[in-house]
């Protein structure tokens, strides 16, 4: 228990009294009730029953209903800063001191307050003391001796609380925030579920194999349910909940003797596995989150965020618990001794478009991926995606064992988030190449170089290292074509005329090798595994986006935003409430990237995306394949099929769409026809 402060106003020394003959000391009722105070303070229960109660009060209340009640109670409800007041004069005329004499009783008034887990208790009462004539023996005389008692009751510990009454506290949970999208469509919410549940009493067990098979439930999980110490044969025991949509498997369960529903309100994800990466889910809190959270009010019957939204903003979102200390009255009514009202947690609201993600799923559903889709402009995300996904759901109604583990060896790996990994940028790269190019200076344009065969390697000293290219049909060889061809050799070549030290800050002036300024924590974008690039093998391979070079998409779709936006590159932006910020601009002049942007265009029109060309618009982007080879010289490794796209007469919408494994689905060219389809979604 708490050590209990104690603040009293009067005098700390005892209040005395002579009257009569000079040497005759009387106590009066405020040196009492001094001395019992400290003892209160004191928590010297014992000592104030014994010496300081009536006759009467001592009758009528054991130590167990005293003292045992107030350890009991002040530990439970966390009593602390108790403030003891003697309200009003507390100093006595000769006249009053002579009066007592004709006094039994006397009523001094208490003002008591004190600090509880449900916030503040201030309230007074007059404490009645009574005086009690007691003979003694002293020296063989007998002397009587006069002592004013408290005449005790159990509003001493609580306000209006009485002999018999039950003191109760209920915890008044807080709502936990929403999650919305830009148009408030709800990702995360509170909503009706059904909650089935069996009746033991009314259950036949020869029922249990159907009961398991139409919930999905194995039939030791049911049993282990039905065998709680609590459950007795009359009451509703909860085996599994079920969304309000799943009415068939509601029909079959109920239709089995014994087993019924009722609606609850739980947390529910109505988007599903639409957003499952980006919100995460809630579920119980570990032993391991009970010890790190201490102190910040979580019990171990509390859910916490588990990943993603739900984990990032769980203090935001969780909202703070109230608490009602209540006395439960003997004519059946409750009195409010005080309450903390619970604070609800913060909605938060985002950028994305829900109906641009369901459409942007229905297009890569059956894929494994990332996509992201946002506004150059702005830097809003409106669309990320992972892909396959999960059923947060399934978290929060329940899973057995059996169940988890499928989806755990599930070969897809439907719950690694892959939106907030780095990947291979294949040839998309060579537009961050090129940027790096013009920042240095060493990127003339219009410089055409000539380039003969499919193979190409500086001089001898690279042994058996040559970069490929995936046609010779041109030789002559400029930026244009370099991009709209998608020429690895010409990017080589350039990557080695930048050279390794400026390559790698022109590309950590883009945002590699350090955190991108995203609210949802994304891997880190790298140049290489060591940060820096040691050979001209490496520089050559890093110009084109195969060695070590990786990229979060998200990352890579702000850079070909910025591009998009006239080279004012925008900080992506999650949150609605965040402000719009330029992440850098101006890193190369305008015309040079009115020449990328052109470039881009060209790629749709006449190079390696010509499919992409749509009517009526001014579709532009780059391709990418990244090959995943254990060495230069594996030709069957699989590959990665990336495409950034945007329609340059509403550059608005810009589309970075990663494909794995497109080896034997045409490469890169099968995540342009997918990148098609949503941009005509959008129609």
């Amino acid at each position: 228990m708490k050590k209990l402060s104690f603040i009293l106003l009067m005098s700390v020394f005892s209040l005395t009294a002579c009257f009569g003959s000079d040497d005759e000391e009387v106590m009066t009722p405020y040196d009492e009730m001094l001395n019992y105070i400290s003892l209160w303070e004191n928590e010297q229960y014992q000592d104030m029953y014994d010496d300081y109660l009536t006759d009467e009060s001592r009758d009528s209340f054991s130590y167990e209903d005293f003292g045992e009640r107030y350890e009991n109670l002040y530990d439970v409800l966390d009593v602390h800063d108790l403030t003891l007041e003697i309200s009003g004069d507390t100093e006595m005329t000769e006249d009053e001191i002579e009066d007592l004499e004709e006094l039994e009783q006397y009523s001094i008034p208490l003002h008591i307050s004190f600090n509880t887990l449900a916030g503040e208790v201030d309230y007074e009462l007059d404490v009645t003391l009574e005086k009690a004539v007691e003979e003694i023996e002293q020296d063989g005389d007998v002397i009587t001796e006069e002592q004013w008692r408290v005449s005790w009751h159990p509003e001493l510990i609580l306000p209006n609380l009485e002999a018999g009454e039950d003191v109760r506290y209920n915890t008044l949970e807080a709502k936990r925030g929403e999650i919305l999208d830009r148009n408030g469509n709800e990702l995360a919410t509170q909503g009706e579920v059904y909650e089935v549940g069996i009746t033991p009493e009314n259950f036949n067990e020869s029922d249990l194999s159907s009961l398991s098979e139409s919930l999905n439930l194995t039939e030791d999980y049911i049993e282990n349910k039905m065998n709680q110490s609590w459950v007795q044969p009359e009451h509703f025991v909860p085996v599994r909940n079920i969304t309000l949509n799943e009415e068939e498997m509601v029909q079959e369960a109920t239709s089995i003797s014994g087993v019924t529903t009722r609606i609850i309100v739980d947390r529910v994800y109505p988007y599903g596995e639409l957003a499952a990466h980006l919100t995460g889910y809630i579920a119980p809190i570990s032993k391991e989150e009970l010890e790190e959270m201490e102190g910040e009010g979580y019990t171990s019957s509390d859910r916490v965020g588990k990943r993603g939204l739900e984990q990032l903003y769980e203090s935001e979102l969780r909202g703070q618990n109230g608490v009602e200390i209540y006395i439960e009255k003997n004519d059946g009514s409750t009195y409010t001794v005080t309450e903390q009202e619970q604070q609800d947690g913060e909605d938060i609201q985002l950028t994305i478009d829900m109906g641009m993600q369901e459409k942007l799923y229905d297009v890569v559903d059956g894929e494994a991926g990332t996509a992201t889709v946002m506004d150059p402009t702005s830097g809003d995300v409106l669309s990320i995606l992972s892909f396959p996904s999960f059923d947060p759901n399934q978290f929060i109604l329940g899973m057995t064992n059996s169940q988890y583990e499928e989806l755990m060896s599930d070969e897809s790996l439907p719950t690694v988030n892959r939106f907030s990994s780095t990947y291979s940028p294949g040839s998309t790269m060579k537009l961050l190449t090129s940027i790096v190019g013009f920042e240095t200076g060493v990127l003339d344009p219009d410089n055409i170089r000539e380039i003969e065969g499919l193979q190409w390697q500086k001089d001898d000293s690279w042994g058996d290292y040559r970069v490929t290219r995936v046609s010779d049909q041109h030789t002559e060889i400029d930026l244009d074509a370099a991009l709209k061809y998608s020429d690895n050799i010409y990017f080589a070549m350039l990557g080695l005329d930048i050279g390794g030290e400026q390559f790698v800050d022109g590309l950590e002036t883009l945002g590699f090798n350090e955190s991108l300024p995203f609210t949802y924590p994304m891997t880190t974008s790298q140049v290489s595994n060591s940060g820096s690039l040691g050979s001209e093998g490496q520089i050559a391979d890093t110009s084109f986006g195969q060695g070590e070079v990786l990229i979060n998409n998200t990352h890579l779709a702000s850079l070909y935003a910025g591009v998009a936006n006239d080279g004012v590159y925008m900080e992506p932006r999650l949150m609605l409430d965040e402000s719009m910020e330029v992440w850098f601009e101006s890193i190369i002049s305008e015309e040079d990237n009115d020449m990328l942007k052109q470039s881009l265009r060209n790629v749709v029109s006449e190079g390696t995306a010509t499919d992409f060309d749509i009517s009526g618009r001014e579709m532009a982007g780059k391709t990418g394949t990244a090959e995943l080879k254990a060495s230069h010289d594996d030709d069957d490794g699989a590959q990665n099929g990336i495409f950034v796209s945007y329609d340059q007469a509403d550059a608005s919408i810009l589309l970075s769409l990663m494909i794995e494994n497109v080896e034997d689905q045409g490469g890169s060219g099968y995540t342009v026809e997918l990148s098609k389809e949503f941009f005509e979604s959008l129609d």
